[in-house]
């Protein structure tokens, strides 16, 4: 119950504080600063259908081209954009929730992009989730020293073999799409990798990182789908060695976190494309202040 509570205060101030910024500075932002020289590039994970259609339906009111992975593609190369508003719609994971968005996706008739790890749509869970969620479960011995808290920063062989050790510890709940309901879904949407096993990838050895790469590529492709030369790094985390890597790959473009529009002037590589992040549970206000990039530019969470 306190939990509940301070989740509805949370949502509450957020809002508040989101409605002051967006109608003070975002809504400027949003209409007065974006050019053809500039996309706005947003990202979801699991949002209600409230939360996606509320965001859709004020892009459409004003304008904004909602650009499929491969007119995003177009414009990238192009370093310009056809309308003055362009805006750049993906999502992280493949949830379960996003099939409930597909009505959204079908009445404003636009089109976003899916990032998958092949990995976690065979499992139907993503690692990290469920390896917290189970923690506690385990035993001393395989997390002594360890703190939930940790999980994020461990090498790759160590947070797999607590994966695997949570996985024996129960029926495992499907939280993210099947390989059918993707393929379903790819017909209303681009497919992106966010590679195999969704790792961290700056905790992971040269190795590893590129089997990530390449073994996503190669199950999209089995699996009568394609990486569209695309990929999302999971978590956001990458280092420079990430983006040296990356280039020895098939990919072309690779998203991360920032939380920033996208300015092709200073774009200094094609593996560092900005997102903004549009979190689950918040209010109105709040994700438009944040998909302005000015609740950021404010507080750091």
């Amino acid at each position: 119950m306190i939990e509940i509570i301070r989740k509805a205060i949370r949502k509450s101030l957020g809002n508040l504080f989101g409605l002051v910024l967006f109608q003070f500075f975002g809504k400027r932002l949003l209409l007065s600063k974006l050019d053809q020289n500039k996309i706005l590039s947003i990202y979801f994970h699991d949002p209600s259908v409230e939360v996606f259609e509320t965001l859709i339906k004020w892009l459409v009111k004003h304008n904004f081209e909602i650009v499929t992975l491969k007119e995003f593609q177009k414009y990238y190369d192009k370093k310009k954009c056809k309308h003055k508003r362009t805006a750049f719609i993906s999502f992280d994971d493949a949830w379960l929730g996003n099939l409930e968005l597909l009505d959204v996706l079908k009445k404003y008739d636009v089109s976003i992009t899916l990032f998958a790890a092949p990995k976690s749509i065979i499992d139907g869970q993503i690692w990290l989730n469920f390896v917290r969620r189970r923690f506690m479960q385990l035993s001393e011995e395989m997390t002594d020293g360890i703190k939930v808290e940790d999980i994020k920063f461990l090498s790759f062989s160590k947070a797999f073999e607590l994966y695997e050790a949570a996985k024996e510890k129960g029926e495992i709940q499907r939280r993210i799409m099947t390989k059918s309901q993707l393929l379903d879904f790819a017909k209303f949407a681009c497919i992106g990798s966010h590679t195999m096993n969704h790792p961290i990838l700056t905790n992971c050895k040269d190795d590893i990182v590129l089997n990530e790469f390449n073994e996503s590529e190669r199950i999209l492709k089995n699996w009568g789908l394609t990486s569209n030369e695309s990929l999302a790094y999971p978590n956001g985390s990458y280092n420079e060695n990430t983006v040296t890597l990356i280039g020895k790959t098939n990919y072309k473009y690779a998203f991360t976190t920032k939380p920033k529009f996208i300015e092709f002037s200073s774009q200094k590589n094609n593996f560092e494309i900005p997102r903004i992040c549009i979190p689950d549970g918040f209010g109105k206000y709040e994700n438009l202040a944040r998909m302005s990039s000015v609740w950021t530019k404010i507080f750091k969470d």
